[in-house]
């Protein structure tokens, strides 16, 4: 299609496989792919396709692996399982928030805030907030002599205000950089919910608030790359590698692991700042593509 330029296999895969990471693991995918979009000098109209595309791989990873869960909501309309229907009603009081908070800074993040500079600074935020969320956690555990690994959404209600603080939490995570599941998972620590509960509630509010992102940017789609093998393939890669993510995640939530991720925050946010200010940031972009394409070919 005229204005489309066919993005290379390695291009797609490597996308796919950085997304499906990224998109559940407390790492922020905005961060990663804002420094992989500026490796690459993709124009608008050719990255946002694939974007929404990928998005939605990742989207459909979230349905499978919390069926379940979504069942549970549906048994909860109407008069059916109370524990379904506070559920429910969690999951939207959040996404009313996040709304709240992310539209009036979808257009100040997209035009100010997307260099790689302020890409490194919200990672520093994202690994403080890790940081912090695990050892408030471990301190409370150990004060009232909590399991970590208690069942999510059985014993008690999720509080509603719980649901509210994590929704704008989750608002917040607009910036890029800003790990939407690390700080939604931070925010329900916080709030006093055990590692499994947060985990997973932090998930079920992304369902929602994914998809309207997800279409707010399909609607500025401008040129659609059509019969292309290499899109398909870099779909599913991205649902299969995120599907995959969403478990190592709530491993390392029940596990008291959220400083690993922390720590990385931390370490990526100084290597993008040296990068940048060093300037091989920018010099990488033309070797990057010998390099996989050499790791692809076997040599």
């Amino acid at each position: 299609m005229k204005g489309w330029r066919r993005m290379a296999l390695w291009e797609l895969v490597f996308w796919a496989v950085v997304q499906g990471l990224t998109e559940f693991l407390p790492v922020s995918s905005s961060g990663h792919l804002a420094v992989v979009e500026h490796w690459l000098r993709l124009p608008e109209r050719e990255r946002l396709p694939v974007t929404v595309m990928l998005h939605f791989g990742t989207w459909v990873a979230l349905l499978v692996y919390f069926r379940s869960d979504l069942l549970l909501m549906l048994r909860g309309i109407g008069r059916g399982e109370e524990r379904g229907r506070r559920l429910l009603w969690g999951v939207v009081i959040a996404n009313v928030a996040t709304v709240v908070v992310a539209l009036p800074l979808k257009h100040f993040v997209e035009h100010a805030l997307n260099a790689p500079t302020f890409v490194a600074l919200f990672w520093m935020v994202t690994a403080l907030l890790l940081f912090t969320s695990e050892a408030w956690s471990t301190h409370r555990e150990r004060a009232n002599r909590l399991p970590a690994s208690a069942s999510a959404f059985a014993d008690e209600p999720l509080p509603y205000w719980c649901a509210v603080v994590v929704g704008l939490a989750q608002g917040l995570a607009a910036f890029p950089g800003l790990s939407r599941s690390g700080t939604t998972i931070a925010a329900g620590l916080f709030c006093g919910l055990r590692r499994e509960e947060a985990g997973r509630f932090a998930f079920l509010v992304g369902i929602p608030a994914i998809l309207g992102a997800n279409l707010l940017e399909a609607k500025d789609i401008a040129v659609l790359p059509t019969g292309s093998i290499g899109i398909v393939l870099s779909v599913l890669i991205a649902f299969v590698v995120g599907y995959l993510s969403i478990g190592w995640a709530l491993a390392a939530v029940r596990r008291a692991k959220l400083s690993w991720f922390g720590a990385y925050c931390l370490l990526a946010s100084l290597a993008v700042i040296v990068g940048v200010h060093g300037g091989w940031l920018a010099s990488i972009t033309p070797s990057l593509p010998r390099l996989v394409a050499s790791a692809f070919s076997g040599r």
